[in-house]
């Protein structure tokens, strides 16, 4: 008896067309031989969970009571692309969880009012669905979509019970009727202005603020007029007003970047007062005496702001959160007598404070529900690992280690738009305000020491997407704010801090794409700049830059029409690829020219080509994520091959040559070491007399107990799993062979196979020959009562623990 004994499988089984000792995404094999176009699919896609997987974040929160008094928090636990968002409640007397409802539809809120007219609660999500609850109700009311294809970014409720909203892209004021249930459309709240972003409504007026310039404006609700108040000179350029309340004639407003709060005398129309920098998004209700308003302030806590002398003072109360929200309520409890002032934040949290007794309470988010959080990039680390950032993510960064298919939280992180590595440092670019962080892969994770506080794009940059190494700096590509055209290309010493930023290398575009080769950098934009400013590019461009100088060099329109210009990458002999809208193209720098562009796949563009990225493997092949696919591209024939589809975004390379994307908040990899997993056309279970032919398709036998011969005819595949045949297997020409724990007593002949075959758990009682396969030959635990005979194969088989009861020739030998 004959045994051949290899190394794991799972180590090499990959090598039947590939090498598992791919570079990282930016260097770059050129194996001999090429693959050719009609190359089957190798390997198979594997869910991995959610690397973060379960969050509690509610962008806007509002505070109520029921019909017994009780104080209630009204909190839209954020979804993702699969999950909708979930309406909860919180009893604050209990701290219990009293209701809970996951939306028909709609992922993310921004828009929460109580209506004490009435005593609902109405909610509305980005998507533009809006919705009511009263307390008592069983269930969520939908008052469907009032203004298709606007998103609704805050609501707040007049005394008498009118519902007043504010949208994006139109920017818009609204109104809904609860006593009619009739919406109505006000227009436009200061024009050009994309977000009606915050709300205060009184008897007479409706004051709204706006982004992505900070502009305030006062809505006649008698006359229907809109009339635009001036902010002081200093804000002219400040980008929102993000927040407001009033308190008795005064309206106190929060702007941004500055997050100074300005005090307007609506009387006379006058600014009275400014306080610099406070912190948190809200500004509490008059107290029950009238007299004091609140706010936080980092270095202070919170303070009480003295309506008669415009002054304010700590109060003592130093709670680590933002407050969201605030509310006078009645805990009805002896440490906290008549009303205690209530402060929300957004990841669920309550916090309490009572002026009489100075008693606080803390209401954990422990048994609110959260979803998976959405994943917004990937980066493959030089410890060989793949991180994985998320949309406005509290827990933080996950790291995935391929090694053990383990899941790492690493706290802090935030937003993170991009990734980049030199050295064994990963560099990351956090959203908002185009943070630049460098994280010790050798050392452990310790937000704020490794990696150090950040550095910080100049320029009204917002997202860091692209990086690339150049010398000792990276090259840093990035968006700019919310209603900027412009972004940028930055040079970062991680080392110093130091950044140099170059605005407007593509005049009104952004930086979206980036790749080094001889000292010489290469972009790919976007036409488009911040969220709330329409673009005024009208195709997106290729440019080279001189990373000292940041000089563009030279400057081109890659593809006609294109919107964002994604991944670009080099091949080994120098040729730069990128993709623009599902079109494909070639740059060769020595010319300046492209020298070759193909539509391979569906157009489609988003904002910044999120799925911008492109990967060469050993293997020879391109791999793209483009128009919600994962592609694999000969880059000889331009033959594409969808491997994977359904929403896929982001691509990552891990050390062994398998591929990571993003649906949503899933994290998937394309093994390379799995079987394609079949579509069967035909199934045959348990007993079947007589001959079986598989003519075409794919025909599979699970379960099944063949008395007779089995013939594959060219083209067809036949996958056969835990199963038995009483007679010969035969197969030329087949599009593809798995044989999974399957007894044959006859003779197995597969000759030509242009598909993967595959014999793993098998007994054959009798020869086998493979000859001539040309799709991958993986043999693994292989039993033969007879002689095994292998010859041209290409590539040559693979084989694992295989007894053989007789000779043993060709390449079987060999392997």
């Amino acid at each position: 008896m004959t045994r051949l004994h290899r190394s794991s499988l799972a180590a090499v089984a990959a090598a039947l067309v590939l090498s598992l000792t791919a570079p990282m995404a930016d260097a770059v094999t050129d194996p001999q031989p090429r693959p050719a176009a009609s190359a089957p699919i190798v390997g198979a896609e594997e869910s991995l969970g959610y690397p973060i997987e379960s969050r509690v974040l509610s962008q806007d929160q509002s505070q109520g009571v029921d019909a017994e008094g009780r104080p209630q928090a009204y909190w839209v636990t954020a979804g993702n692309d699969v999950t909708p968002g979930m309406f909860q409640v919180t009893d604050l007397r209990s701290g219990e969880v009293v209701f809970g409802e996951r939306l028909p539809a709609g992922a993310h809120s921004w828009a929460s009012t109580f209506n004490t007219a009435n005593g609902t609660v109405y909610f509305a999500m980005t998507s533009g669905e809006m919705y009511s609850w009263t307390p008592g109700d069983d269930a969520v009311t939908a008052l469907g979509v009032p203004f298709p294809g606007e998103g609704i970014w805050r609501l707040d409720a007049a005394p008498d019970g009118v519902v007043y909203g504010g949208t994006y892209p139109g920017g818009l004021l609204f109104s809904y009727d609860p006593a009619t249930g009739e919406f109505a459309d006000h227009g436009q709240a200061v024009p050009g202005e994309t977000y009606a972003r915050a709300l205060e409504a009184d008897d007479e007026s409706v004051w709204v603020g706006t982004q992505p310039r900070a502009r305030l404006t006062r809505f006649d609700r008698g006359t229907g007029q809109f009339h635009q108040v001036a902010l002081p000179a200093q804000y002219e350029t400040h980008e929102v007003v993000y927040d407001m309340t009033l308190a008795r004639d005064y309206l106190l407003l929060r702007v941004q970047p500055s997050n100074d709060l300005l005090v307007y005398d609506t009387s006379s129309g006058e600014f009275v007062n400014i306080v610099p920098g406070i912190s948190g998004r809200a500004i509490s209700p008059p107290d029950p005496a009238g007299k004091y308003v609140y706010f936080r302030i980092s270095a202070q806590g919170v303070v009480a702001y003295d309506l008669d002398t415009h002054t304010y003072a700590p109060i003592g109360w130093g709670p680590n959160a933002f407050p969201g929200t605030w509310a006078w309520i009645d805990l009805d409890h002896p440490d906290f007598p008549g009303l205690s002032l209530a402060m929300t934040y957004y990841y669920g949290r309550i916090y309490v404070w009572n002026p009489t007794t100075k008693k606080t309470l803390y209401i954990g988010e422990g048994d609110l529900q959260g979803a998976p959080n959405s994943i917004t990039a990937l980066g493959s680390g030089p410890d060989g690992a793949v991180y994985v950032g998320a949309f406005l993510s509290p827990p933080g960064m996950a790291r995935f280690d391929p090694a053990d298919d383990s899941t790492t939280l690493l706290a802090g992180a935030g937003q993170v738009e991009g990734f980049g590595t030199y050295g064994e440092h990963l560099v990351f670019g956090r959203y908002p305000n185009a943070g630049l962080l460098d994280f010790d892969t050798t050392r452990p994770w310790s937000m704020g020491t490794n990696p150090g506080p950040p550095a910080t794009i100049a320029g009204e940059q917002d997202r860091p997407q692209a990086f690339a190494q150049v010398g000792d700096l990276m090259a840093v590509g990035s968006v700019p704010k919310s209603g900027r055209l412009g972004g940028a290309l930055s040079l970062w010493d991680p080392a110093t801090g130091e950044v140099v930023t170059h605005r407007n290398v593509v005049p009104d575009q952004s930086v979206v794409s980036l790749a080094e080769r001889d000292g010489l950098l290469y972009g790919g934009t976007s036409i488009n700049g911040g969220y709330g400013i329409d673009p005024v590019a009208t195709e997106a461009e290729l440019f080279v830059a001189d990373p000292d100088t940041g000089t563009v060099l030279h400057r081109l329109v890659p593809v006609p029409g294109g919107r964002a210009v994604n991944g670009l990458t080099f091949d080994a002999d120098g040729t730069l690829w990128g993709v623009s809208d599902g079109t494909l193209f070639t740059y060769d720098p020595a010319t300046r020219s492209v020298t070759r562009a193909e539509q391979l796949f569906p157009r489609t563009a988003n904002m910044y080509g999120h799925d911008r990225h492109l990967v060469f493997r050993g293997d020879g092949y391109l791999y793209v994520t483009s128009s919600g696919s994962l592609w694999r591209v000969d880059p000889q024939s331009w033959a594409a091959t969808r491997l994977a589809s359904s929403g896929v975004a982001s691509l990552a390379l891990d050390e062994k040559g398998d591929l990571y994307y993003a649906r949503g908040a899933a994290l998937y990899r394309w093994n390379f070491s799995l079987r394609p997993q079949p579509v069967c056309d035909v199934t045959v279970s348990g007993p079947h007399a007589g001959p079986l032919r598989a003519t075409a398709g794919t025909t599979c036998l699970d379960g099944a107990s063949v008395d007779g011969p089995v013939q594959v005819s060219p083209g067809a595949v036949l996958v056969a799993e835990d199963s038995a045949v009483r007679g010969p297997v035969r197969a030329i020409g087949a599009g593809g062979v798995q044989l999974d724990s399957v007894t044959v007593t006859g003779p197995v002949s597969v000759t030509g196979a242009v598909g993967g075959v595959w014999i793993d758990g098998t007994t054959v009682d009798g020869p086998v020959e493979l000859l001539s396969n040309s799709g991958g030959t993986t043999v693994s635990g292989l039993t033969v009562t007879g002689p095994l005979s292998c010859t041209g194969n290409e590539p040559p088989p693979v084989l694992e623990n295989v007894d053989v009861d007789g000779p043993v020739t060709g390449q079987c030998r060999e392997a």
